[in-house]
């Protein structure tokens, strides 16, 4: 994490040394040694990021990165000073007279920055010298790989697990169809889930099942996280033929593959489980080893990464392991823990924050066989990860290799999610959006005609495959709308994003000594609640220049909260992200909003039903990339014309807007429009805006909308998602034909044709009509899928429909699906 961390300042400092020209010469020179010397340490931490357990060479690698997140700020602070002359530049006679006297501020800030950097060789120097002094490298050299012990422990644990765990009944009978279906040919299946879940547990009730036991030869290897495939390759051979000879391990990993073969065209039909495979390049490497005579073999893969089940072949079957559910994780607690009537309410809050995982939950049964005191049990509920982690090393190590072997970029998504509440169903597209904000994802990465909100996606995907996120709800088409982080996971992102320095986390309902102590050092703070407390504890000190991103996320604000917002403006001046989206009962938007130029990304808060006006000073935020409203859709808005001048401009997420919008169209980076009225919209020359995705228009009833047209919409060629509520005939719908990549239409009002959905482009898998003839007939409402548009059209306008319903799954996953309806228009 260090290493990636070191290597993003060295990206950061060589993209300033070719951007900025016009610096004096020492600066630049500077900034030039520092990214040298940061090259250099990064060689060293490399080494020494496997070695963490060592508390100097902890403290070393920590200092390192300290380094590198100052020599950040410092170039951030640049920037905004170089954005707030820019601006100045840029205004009127009244601006143009404080340019010239910021010239000479210009001058001083420069002389501040070269101090700063002057401080870091220094720092950097002290670093050297220390690593030199305490011997590390030589230390590095002489310890075997931490990593390695872990896993060789993990490796030997792995068979252990042949508990009778609750909850497996039907994963059995489901397993045990397909490995003794009498199918001839070779059977691969392969078994994920979340570390924890049970699945080697699950493979060893499978590989020892008597239901099985016509399979005489069998072998069992665990690959875990590193792996060598020759030791993979032995184990197996070793487990057909019990054969421990020297000559084993001469054999290179071609020789041992074929070997391996031949044993296996001389056996009858055999059973082998791969345990905790992290990569399908494992079995690529070895399945060819596996014959297939047409003898019924079956071979068992777990792992805990989709992608990877899912990878194996096309013809494997996949098969997901589920969390418990409550009662059959209270069965398997009160299995070796029987609690006394007192203490049965703390044990099932207890088993529900394990959130169906087994591990966990037998583990926290262990512990807490220890004492059956009302006391301990409280102690215990109140310090879980903690308690856990102590009584066990495997829980943590388990959820650790799975953060480990992420790599830099989507290691930070992960670590973001402890700015989240316990169990908060998170929003993945607003997800995506603070990730681009906080630079998690930058604009770097956009290549080929991939948006950052694209790779964005991709690592949702990937930690979804990973089990380390959970899937809440699915779109039609299978997009994840809306997730959670198991708890335990979430206390895992907590503990190593305040280890990390990635984020600290307040919340004055929690009664700790020194509540202020996790922010200090933290680049990024999540508010819980207690936000006037929070801004008296932290005060007016230096860290707060060091503030890049500050979210409320559940919070009743007070009548001084105009007071609390300016008191924000004012001291964290270097802030990208400022969300107050969870904010109650304020309505004041102070001036000095503008004065946080290097905004990424500003969620505002909710107005209580009463109008929120925003401040014309909005349109100084010249890099603000995601402008949206409450996550209350009662509050309502008023835009000043200013808001033409957010050029950066990609998202406007707003329920409800008084006025105009007040966007042109020269802001042509626009993705997001939510919502828009039609009468704005009119006027708006739309040819220059091909990156929008998603468009809400709302109509108000006037007689600019009537036979209403899509004329404007055709420009749109690559509009996903389309939103229309009018009051007015909506005369024809021709143009979308031109909108080749729309998958999602929402149509709300009259149409004069209803025959013209037919025109609608092919990509169009969800569409919702809701049509009424006269303003007296009721709404009804029309969901479409895949199957629906093949039928005749007659069919379905004025037969029969869908409506959308939610579906929970055995896994707690939410699809959304169809119920029939029948339509009339």
């Amino acid at each position: 994490m260090v290493d990636a961390a070191v290597s993003f300042t060295i990206e950061k400092l060589s993209e300033f040394v070719t951007q900025q020209v016009n610096i004096r010469i020492g600066v630049k020179d500077g900034v030039e040694w520092l990214k040298d010397e940061l090259g250099y340490l990064l060689i060293s931490v490399r080494a020494e990021e496997a070695h963490q357990d060592k508390d100097h060479i902890r403290l070393w690698t920590n200092s390192v990165r300290d380094v590198a997140n100052q020599a950040l700020i410092v170039l951030e602070r640049f920037s905004a000073q170089q954005g707030e002359h820019a601006a100045h530049e840029q205004g009127g006679v009244l601006d143009r007279m404080r340019s010239f006297i910021c010239i000479c501020k210009k001058e001083a800030n420069l002389y501040d920055i070269g101090k700063d950097i002057e401080s870091l060789k220094e720092k950097i120097i002290g670093i050297k010298s220390r690593r030199d002094e305490y011997r590390i490298n030589d230390i590095i050299i002489n310890t075997p790989d931490v990593q390695q012990r872990k896993r060789t422990f993990l490796r030997a644990a792995s068979f252990d697990h042949e508990d009778d765990v609750i909850g497996f009944q039907d994963d059995v009978q489901t397993l045990l169809a397909q490995l003794g279906n009498g199918h001839p040919f070779l059977k691969l299946i392969s078994i994920h889930g979340m570390g924890g879940l049970g699945k080697s547990t699950l493979a060893s009730k499978l590989y020892h099942s008597s239901a099985l036991s016509h399979f005489k030869s069998r072998a069992w290897v665990c690959v875990s996280e590193e792996y060598e495939i020759t030791h993979v390759l032995r184990t197996i051979i070793k487990s057909f033929t019990g054969d421990r000879q020297d000559s084993l391990n001469e054999m290179e990993e071609v020789e041992l593959r074929r070997h391996l073969r031949n044993i296996l065209l001389d056996v009858d039909h055999y059973l082998v489980v791969i345990d905790d495979i992290w990569d399908v390049e494992v079995w690529e490497k070895i399945r060819k080893a596996f014959p297939d005579k047409k003898n019924g073999a079956r071979v068992i893969i777990t792992t805990r990464n989709k992608a990877v089940a899912e990878g194996i072949d096309d013809t494997c079957f996949v098969h997901e392991l589920r969390f418990l559910r409550a009662d059959e994780s209270w069965q398997l607690f009160c299995r070796r823990t029987k609690p006394t009537p007192n203490l049965e309410i703390l044990g099932k809050e207890m088993v529900g924050k394990c959130g169906g995982l087994p591990l966990a939950i037998v583990i926290l049964s262990g512990l807490l066989l220890q004492k059956k005191t009302f006391t301990f049990w409280s102690e215990v509920k109140d310090h879980l990860w903690k308690k856990l982690k102590g009584k066990s090393s495997e829980i943590a190590e388990l959820l650790n290799l799975s953060y480990n072997d992420l790599s830099f970029r989507p290691r930070q998504c992960f670590l973001y999610l402890a700015r989240f509440p316990e169990d908060y169903i998170i929003n993945v597209f607003e997800l995506k959006l603070l990730w681009i904000a906080e630079e998690f994802i930058s604009e770097g990465d956009e290549e080929d005609g991939v948006d950052m909100e694209d790779v964005a996606e991709d690592y949702i995907n990937e930690l979804i495959n990973r089990n380390m996120i959970q899937i809440e709800i699915l779109s039609p088409e299978g997009q994840v709308l809306l997730c959670r982080v198991h708890d335990l996971v979430r206390d895992l992102a907590i503990e190593k994003a305040t280890e990390r320095k990635i984020l600290g986390v307040f919340d004055s309902s929690k009664k700790h000594p020194n509540p202020i102590r996790s922010l200090q050092g933290q680049s990024r703070h999540a508010i819980y609640n207690g936000i006037g407390e929070y801004l008296k504890l932290i005060g007016p000190n230096s860290d707060a220049l060091k503030l890049r991103s500050l979210a409320i996320t559940i919070e009743h604000f007070k009548p001084e909260v105009e007071m609390n917002l300016m008191l924000m403006c004012t001291r964290f001046k270097y802030l990208n992200v400022l969300d107050l989206r969870g904010v109650e009962s304020s309505k004041g938007i102070p001036e000095e909003i503008g004065d946080l130029i290097l905004l990424k990304f500003l969620g505002l808060m909710d107005g209580s039903g009463e109008k929120v006006v925003i401040p014309p000073s909005i349109g100084k935020l010249k890099k603000l990339q995601t402008f949206c409203g409450s996550l209350y859709c009662s509050s309502n808005y008023e835009f000043p014309e200013e808001i033409c001048e957010l050029k950066g401009i990609r998202h406007l997420i707003f329920f409800n807007i008084e006025g105009k919008l007040n966007i042109c169209s020269d802001q042509t980076k626009l993705q997001t429009i939510k919502c828009i009225s039609y009468t704005e919209w009119f006027h708006i020359d739309t040819i220059n805006w091909t990156n929008l995705h998603t468009l809400s228009i709302e109509g108000s009833g006037g007689e600019e909308e009537k036979d209403y047209s899509f004329e404007s919409i055709a420009n749109l060629t690559g509009l996903r998602s389309l939103r229309l509520y009018m009051q007015h005939c909506i005369s024809t719908i021709k143009p979308l034909s031109s909108c080749k990549h729309l998958k999602r239409v929402d149509l709300i009002g009259k149409m004069k044709d209803p025959d013209e959905l037919s025109l609608l482009p092919h990509s169009v898998i969800d569409l919702s009509l809701a049509f009424t003839n006269s303003d007296k007939d009721p709404v009804h409402t029309l969901r479409r899928n895949e199957e629906l548009f093949a039928q005749p059209l007659d069919s379905i306008v004025g037969g029969c429909g869908t409506e959308e319903m939610r579906v929970r799954d055995d896994r707690g996953v939410v699809h959304i699906r169809k119920t029939r309806l029948e339509l009339r228009v």
